[in-house]
């Protein structure tokens, strides 16, 4: 029996994690046959550790632009350790044992975060960005993009962590919407590959669809196709 991977992607805010969340026990009570691997990036390796920091710590007013832009590309590295990290130690042995993986982020959240934030250093960052991946990374049997407009994201973190600062929000939303641009791009480059999902629906309407699309896909992939 094959491996099968499926990767949830969209902007902050745009539900997956609580999605993957609602539909990962009826996944397993459904599809008893099949072994499930629930994961997610960054992960808790050495590189997505750091990656936690530096989110947290955020940048220092003192940086100069030149510190800055190291900043970005050290980031962008992390989270390609962490993928590879990843692969290595969780995703390849468990598509090995023909388990569904199941992961919340993958390499297509670092081309259009990392994307948008290499812009100013890199020409074409996505294209930098998944040129690297290309070689080694492993492409997903599927992926549920979770789209919604991204001010609709940015009210349903700020109800989730309570901050409320005008400029902030201002800022986050028009990041987001660069971010959600690359995200759709990518869902037009492979239309194959991916699955939309609108996200701005009640939860249980989401998951469904998410849940849904699932099960359809380990059907097909059950009947055809090579063990990896």
């Amino acid at each position: 029996m094959r491996g099968i991977l499926v990767t949830l992607e969209g902007i902050d805010g745009s539900g997956k994690t609580t999605v993957l969340r609602m539909i990962s026990r009826e996944l397993i009570e459904t599809l008893g046959d099949r072994r499930f691997v629930f994961t997610a990036e960054p992960t808790s390796s050495q590189a997505g550790e750091v990656l936690r920091r530096v989110h947290l710590s955020g940048r220092q007013a003192s940086e100069t632009h030149e510190i800055c832009t190291v900043r970005r590309m050290e980031e962008m590295l992390l989270f390609m350790a962490d993928h590879a990290n990843h692969l290595a130690e969780t995703i390849i042995p468990a598509l090995r044992e023909g388990d569904v993986v199941i992961s919340d982020r993958y390499a297509d959240s670092t081309a259009a975060y990392q994307g948008v934030t290499l812009r100013e250093i890199v020409p074409d960052p996505v294209a930098w960005i998944r040129d690297l991946y290309r070689p080694w990374n492993i492409v997903p049997d599927r992926t549920l993009l979770f789209t919604l407009d991204p001010a609709l994201a940015v009210k349903r973190i700020r109800s989730r962590t309570g901050t409320d600062n005008g400029v902030e929000k201002f800022e986050r939303e028009a990041f987001l919407r660069e971010v959600d641009c690359i995200f759709r791009l990518l869902g037009k480059s492979e239309p194959e590959r991916f699955t939309l999902i609108e996200a701005s629906r009640r939860i249980e309407e989401v998951a469904g669809d998410a849940l849904e699309a699932i099960i359809d896909l380990i059907a097909q992939e059950s009947h055809s196709g090579p063990e990896r």
